[in-house]
């Protein structure tokens, strides 16, 4: 994929660094020539120095050919701005913008864009570890209706089945990651301390999960 990052921030140079290492072809604009340092020395891909609201600088990134655009510069008028003309005017099917302060939230969504929140990401992640220890929220449905988890296996479920762990928590086992490989679970899996697995569940029953995660057998 052809990917253009506005923005070579902490945030940009780390999402430049993840892209580019899986292969995809990756251009990254920012004002400050300076920015660039961020990148790894084995960076790949082109940096065009410029103001990312710029068409001219845009189009120097070679946005008529790109799959996707990352607005993720300090500002959220700034990053507003480049979203909007790279959704609206060259038609980048997929276009998200960073979003620092969660007032601007609405504006974002009126113009239609795919937008990450800063600082309710980071708050929401942060009442994740606090309150629920031993899992990890890794994506949501429906309006936060069904959670997608994480969940670090513990020593006293180490042994027990997939059958078991349905058994006493309502969720929906699917894949196991153990020493870095991940499978497919069925009900006869047998689950490891230290095992990573990851479950869907209706958010209702995130309690029973915590019981399950943090009571320790008899």
């Amino acid at each position: 994929m052809k990917l253009i990052i506005a923005g070579c921030g902490r945030v940009g140079a780390e999402l430049a660094k993840i892209v580019s290492r899986k292969g995809h072809e990756v251009n990254v604009i920012d004002i400050d020539p300076e920015a660039f340092d961020r990148l790894d020395e084995d960076f790949r891909g082109r940096t065009i120095q410029g103001d990312v609201r710029d068409k001219a600088v845009l189009e120097r990134a070679d946005i008529e050919n790109a799959d996707g655009f990352a607005a993720v510069t300090p500002r959220d008028d700034i990053n507003l701005v480049a979203a909007q003309a790279a959704s609206k005017l060259f038609h980048v099917p997929n276009v998200v913008a960073r979003v620092y302060d969660s007032n601007h939230s609405r504006v974002f969504a009126l113009s239609g864009l795919h937008t990450i929140i800063t600082t309710t990401w980071g708050a929401h992640r942060m009442e994740q570890l606090l309150t629920h220890p031993g899992s990890l929220e890794i994506a949501s449905l429906g309006n936060g209706a069904v959670r997608i988890l994480e969940v670090h296996i513990p020593a006293h479920l180490s042994g027990s089945s997939i059958a078991d762990i349905t058994a006493r928590c309502d969720c929906r086992p699917t894949a196991l990651i153990r020493g870095g490989e991940a499978a497919l679970v069925d009900e006869d899996t047998r689950l490891m301390q230290g095992d990573l697995l990851i479950v869907a569940l209706q958010s209702t029953y995130l309690p029973n999960m915590d019981d399950l995660l943090n009571a320790e057998e008899g």
